[in-house]
């Protein structure tokens, strides 16, 4: 199974990209749990925990579509450095904020400008993909999968080394981990070959709707909005379930990361496999199935079963992720791949803002089964949304066809995926 994954090895300098990716992005599962639990510590809130980690979503949300339109525009180093150097800068003021007790605002301020400097790796990696397998659509969906699966190992690599961190140390000893990973791995990415090289080749005129400009686009984003909105309320949902139950707020990284533990699982199988049905059911079928399995934490009563719901709740993540992505090349306008891409994350982070506020106030007011409760919601809300809109998520739909070689072209083609 895991033989089929070889094939990203094989182009030259696509190795040093993963292995510069994976120290990279390591801080994602790192980042926004460290900061609920290093605001919540000093304030004793979850709501002020909430805010300050959705102001980081927000600002994340915001900024990267823009970053990945610059990435089209002027290459990945010219993003990507400034990008983490100022990520880095903004994270250690929230560290000294908190510590120096300021006001709330001033520390979701910083959190805000920390999450908007955020390195768009992930986006960067998947254009390198996208141009390094253009001609073969199975080592796309392998390589997407893997994509998948390695945001999903962050979730799991993350919170279990915040845990490890803030158990020998402290939460912000936890941050400034995250920040020198950060810069290691986006400096090493940013210089290699094929990041310095990479350009998007679509000459087509970009509209000042870049990639929004299509349908399918704007449907996916409505589809996964509230799936970011479930996991967003499940980083501040599992720490006040852990305190419900007895544990340490810091168990929630335990819970989350078994949860990414099932993800890798279903990528794994998901990317190994070659699929004949086409990619528009499949991203709609997968949407259903994470719906499916995510209502299964409503009936967990203790933290063993909890942990045993997550890894189910977990399996069609990565899958689904992928299945995404690898619509995008059927759906976004041409010159936009890395624009496009941002533009999934937006939804997922502008998601999470929302999610990790409302169960702020949610567990506040009420107890951590009804922010779990949200956290299902939004799944199943998400399958809905992509049923109802399916015919805008074809190529015809937004004005492009498919070549015989698997190129994207405007117009010329009734091929559909």
């Amino acid at each position: 199974m895991l033989g089929a994954y070889r094939v990203l090895l094989q182009p030259p300098g696509t190795a040093r990209l993963i292995f510069s990716l994976l120290i990279g992005r390591i801080p994602i599962g790192i980042f926004s749990l460290a900061i609920v639990l290093l605001v919540r510590a000093e304030t004793g809130s979850f709501a002020q925990a909430g805010a300050a980690s959705a102001a980081w979503a927000i600002g994340a949300g915001l900024l990267a579509p823009i970053q990945g339109r610059l990435v089209d525009r002027f290459g990945q180093p010219a993003v990507l450095i400034p990008s983490t150097l100022v990520n880095a800068l903004a994270v250690v003021a929230v560290v000294a904020c908190a510590r120096e007790q300021a006001a709330t605002w001033v520390l979701c301020f910083f959190a805000f400008v920390g999450g908007a400097a955020l390195p768009p790796l992930g986006a960067c990696m998947r254009s390198v993909w996208a141009q390094v397998f253009e001609h073969d659509g199975d080592a796309r969906n392998t390589a997407y999968t893997f994509e998948g699966i390695v945001a999903e190992a962050f979730f799991i690599v993350g919170p279990v080394i915040t845990t490890v961190l803030i158990a020998v140390s402290s939460t912000s000893v936890a941050l400034i981990v995250a920040v020198a990973l950060s810069l290691i791995g986006t400096l090493w990415f940013a210089t290699a070959p094929l990041a310095r090289t990479w350009r998007s080749g679509e000459a087509h005129e970009r509209t000042r709707a870049g990639a929004l400009g299509s349908p399918g686009m704007r449907t996916m984003m409505l589809a996964i909005v509230p799936t970011g909105i479930s996991f967003g309320a499940l980083e501040v949902a599992m720490p006040a379930f852990a305190v419900e139950h007895g544990e340490k707020a810091e168990l929630a990284g335990v819970l989350l990361s078994v949860m990414a533990v099932g993800s890798v699982l279903g990528g794994v199988w998901y990317g190994a496999r070659q699929w004949s049905s086409g990619v528009v059911a499949r991203f709609i079928v997968l949407h259903v199935v994470l719906a499916l399995t995510t209502l299964p934490l409503l009936i967990a009563d203790s933290i063993p079963l909890m942990a045993a719901m997550a890894v189910i709740a977990g399996l069609a993540l990565a899958p689904s992720a992928a299945a995404a992505y690898l619509l995008i090349d059927y759906v976004a306008p041409p010159g936009t791949t890395t624009e496009a891409t941002t533009w999934m994350m937006t939804s997922n982070v502008a998601g999470a803002a929302a999610g990790a506020a409302l169960a702020g106030v949610i567990v506040e007011a009420a107890n951590a089964r009804w922010a779990i409760a949200l956290a299902c919601a939004g799944p199943l809300i998400g399958a809905v949304v992509s049923v109802a809109l399916r015919r805008t998520l074809h190529p015809a739909a937004n004005g492009i066809v498919i070549d015989a070689d698997g190129k994207r072209q405007p117009v010329g083609s009734t091929r559909e995926p």
